[in-house]
């Protein structure tokens, strides 16, 4: 349920979103308008060196920027400066608690200042900014106790963005490499790389199990523990070479979490044949290495099939403690 601070920024915004050009401005010396909605409270106004805590929402022109009225409120330490801010700054002196704000800001005279810009804004836009003061603390120690409680409170919110982020980084990443891999085919190139690795395992006479897009899996060694499944995280001992050359670029162990694109694809769909404490080695094509743009400085050349030798050390439902250096990241 949204606090009553929340409902009250939101009507005021709604409002003042839609009548700006009818509002009464006033002007701060540094040239900002701004008109000021007193909440009727009896505090002082803010005074230099307090941190004030408020509700925030911004507009470039009708486009929403940002809205803290369902996130952590912001907290800023209001300082006297000696040039006159073309910000909120300019109007915590006139304000105190329970107050409500809107501000204008155009964009050319924030391009003469040399300010941050929003996304997308140009000349003869302007920024328009709503805020409601919650609350003004004296002291650091204070604001800090209020800020942490807002933190810890926010925390499931903050926790189910991240993991909508990230599953949209994955989604994204998946479309990207399923068009490459397309591209690929279409080539000719994955046949190619195929037939190579074919080739090199027959002429080794070693006997290897294709899983996945083409990650070839020969186990050595049949572990006794659970088997590896997508989302579990694994630690694994691990010597990487280049297959042409069977030279050794990386030999380290790695914790991760399996099938969430932390590593090479070559990683996350050989891995799944392997039960804790299994020993293998994964074969991999080029494309589902570092494919066709290897990261400058490493010693892989576009399309480099590579060989691990790998060991399952573990398997957790947890994250597992990392011990650097870590295997590269899939480009670098």
């Amino acid at each position: 349920m949204k606090t009553i601070t929340s409902i009250i920024l939101m009507m005021l915004a709604t409002t003042l979103m839609t009548s700006c050009d009818k509002i009464n401005y006033r002007k701060a010396k540094s040239g900002l308008a701004y008109k000021i909605f007193p909440g009727g409270g009896k505090d002082s106004l803010i005074k230099s060196g307090q941190v004030v805590k408020f509700q925030v929402k911004t507009k470039l022109n009708d486009s929403l920027l940002y809205d803290s009225y369902d996130k952590v409120p912001a907290f800023q330490r209001f300082i006297v400066q000696e040039k006159p801010s073309y910000n909120l700054l300019a109007i915590f002196p006139l304000m105190r608690k329970g107050d409500s704000a809107v501000t204008i800001q155009m964009i050319d005279t924030m391009m003469k200042d040399g300010a941050q810009l929003p996304p997308f804004a140009k000349k003869g836009d302007r920024l328009i900014t709503t805020i409601l003061i919650m609350e003004v603390f004296s002291n650091d120690s204070l604001a800090k106790l209020d800020y942490d409680a807002a933190m810890e409170k926010d925390k499931p919110r903050q926790q189910k963005e991240q993991e909508e982020q990230m599953a949209k980084m994955e989604k994204d990443m998946k479309e990207t490499l399923m068009k490459d891999d397309i591209e690929l085919e279409k080539s000719g190139e994955i046949d190619k790389e195929f037939k190579a690795i074919d080739a090199y395992l027959a002429s080794k006479k070693i006997i290897a199990q294709k899983t996945g897009k083409g990650t070839y899996v020969s186990i050595q060694r049949e572990g006794t523990g659970p088997v590896a499944t997508a989302g579990k995280y694994v630690n694994v001992k691990y010597t990487g070479k280049i297959l042409t050359t069977d030279s050794t670029f990386q030999s380290n162990s790695y914790a991760f979490q399996l099938g969430k694109g932390a590593v090479i694809r070559g990683w996350d769909e050989g891995l799944l044949l392997f039960k804790k404490g299994s020993k293998g080695t994964l074969y991999i094509p080029g494309f589902l290495a570092y494919g066709k743009n290897p990261s400058p400085g490493s010693p892989f050349k576009p399309f480099d099939a590579l060989k691990f030798e790998v060991e399952l050390l573990e398997i957790s439902d947890t994250p597992i403690a990392q011990k650097p250096p870590a295997l590269p990241q899939p480009g670098q």
